[in-house]
């Protein structure tokens, strides 16, 4: 749908350029000297790269492009975004997919494709970089290489429930099952420091969430004992993980009661009134036949639930969350008559784009929608040419990026190939129900 618009947009701009060659838009709002277009509705898009009349070089016959896009006339200057990842003992399970790349899909040898005592009892997945704890790793490292460093703070919270063996209690009623493992930061790279110690350390504990909303609510809202500082017209996200329910902090750890998932709807109202949104993504079969706390704890702070039914989708699902309110960016070459097909658009309203060029002058429009329908458009003109060097660096960018458009794209068909069935299945059951009914009459 968006290429079909790209493609009626170039033609627009074909007719317009007959009469016109500004290197505006006619219905655009004009650039700026910082490269920023301000649209009379919410959207505001700025082009970091290549400036202007710029030459580009590369081998391919691609040119990268990169900038952001913000909606609203009053948004947030930034964003603080806490991760909050589970780390109780069922994340240790397998995933379903090749989280670590080596060609080998971790199996979980419990489910009986395996002889007994070929693996000890307390493994969990055939390859052990394979788990669900392996799979949210890899999912908030590919955020974080994503984000902007200059509009965005991120900090990394872990929760879990140390439990007492004996009676499967709490080990200590004052023990505190949450860890700040990074404050709000805009160093990224000891984030992904952090996410590896977090890997090093493993599974562990009960499942405790009303320990991880309430930690990352004292970070993100800079209350007493916080170690991050507010920052003014940020905008607040929780990007909260799990596998499973909650069992901590009430009974046992291998039980819900009916505290445990209060206990998480109060700490998200706190959330609430602190101007904080929860997204919440429920891993697995476990974690999705009784969603309610996960659903609760998003629909209290106006946030989103994602339920992700292969935990490897988290990987996806994250790369899909918006808190920009930034809902698209299509690139198109007008010089060319291309609409590029090689464009991601990161949470937080950064993006990259490789467009089809040709040698000489390209005049390129960049297209930014927001999440409201609000739209703007942005003209580009550079020269190009070839670079008889090989760009290793650039195509290794772009192979990166298709990838990840891929793996999106599975997931997203994957999750509603599944949906349909269940569709299907349960219309199918509703008619049999219907006739037995109708005979039972």
């Amino acid at each position: 749908m968006r290429a079909f618009l790209l493609i009626a947009l170039l033609a627009s701009v074909s007719i317009t350029a007959a009469f016109s060659d500004t290197g505006t838009l006619g219905a655009s709002p004009a650039a700026g000297p910082t490269g920023a277009a301000k649209s009379p509705g919410r959207v505001e898009l700025t082009i970091s790269s290549p400036a202007p009349g710029a030459r580009v070089e590369s081998k391919m016959h691609m040119a990268e492009i990169r900038g952001t896009a913000t909606a609203g006339a009053d948004g947030p200057r930034g964003f603080d975004v806490m991760l909050v990842l589970d780390v109780s003992r069922s994340t240790q399970t397998a995933c379903g997919a090749d989280v670590d790349g080596d060609g080998e899909i971790g199996e979980d040898p419990h489910q009986g494709l395996y002889a007994p005592g070929e693996f000890p009892d307390d493994v969990y997945s055939t390859d052990p970089e394979d788990t669900v704890l392996h799979a949210e790793v890899l999912a908030a490292r590919t955020l974080i290489e994503g984000l902007d460093s200059k509009r965005v703070r991120v900090g990394l919270v872990t929760f879990s429930g140390e439990v007492d063996p004996t009676t499967g209690l709490r080990r200590a009623p004052e023990q505190h099952d949450a860890e700040l493992r990074v404050p709000l930061t805009r160093d990224h790279a000891s984030l992904l420091t952090a996410l590896d110690e977090v890997l090093r350390e493993g599974p562990h504990g009960a499942t405790n969430f009303a320990a991880g909303i309430r930690l990352a609510t004292q970070e993100l809202a800079g209350m007493s004992g916080a170690q991050s500082r507010p920052a003014d017209r940020h905008k607040k996200v929780m990007l909260f993980l799990t596998d499973g329910i909650p069992s901590f902090p009430a009974g046992r750890a291998d039980t819900q009661d009916p505290e445990d998932m209060a206990a998480a709807v109060r700490a998200a109202r706190v959330s609430q009134a602190a101007g904080i949104r929860i997204n919440s993504f429920a891993l697995g079969t476990d974690a999705l036949a009784r969603p309610k706390a996960a659903t609760e704890i998003a629909a209290v702070t106006l946030g989103t639930f994602t339920p992700v039914i292969e935990p490897a989708g988290v990987v996806a699902a994250l790369q899909a969350v918006n808190f920009a309110n930034v809902e698209d960016i299509g690139v198109a070459n007008v010089t060319t008559q291309e609409v590029a097909t090689d464009v991601h658009l990161n949470p937080d309203g950064s993006f990259i784009a490789f467009v089809p060029v040709k040698v000489g002058r390209n005049k390129v429009i960049i297209n930014a929608l927001s999440s409201d329908g609000a739209e703007t458009n942005q003209e580009l003109v550079f020269e190009f040419s070839i670079k008889e060097a090989e760009d290793a660096e650039k195509r290794r960018q772009l192979a990166r990026l298709r990838k990840m458009s891929d793996e999106m794209e599975r997931y997203l068909l994957a999750d509603e190939m599944k949906r349909k069935r269940n569709r299907d299945r349960m219309e199918r059951v509703l008619d049999i129900q219907v006739r037995e009914g109708n005979r039972s009459q």
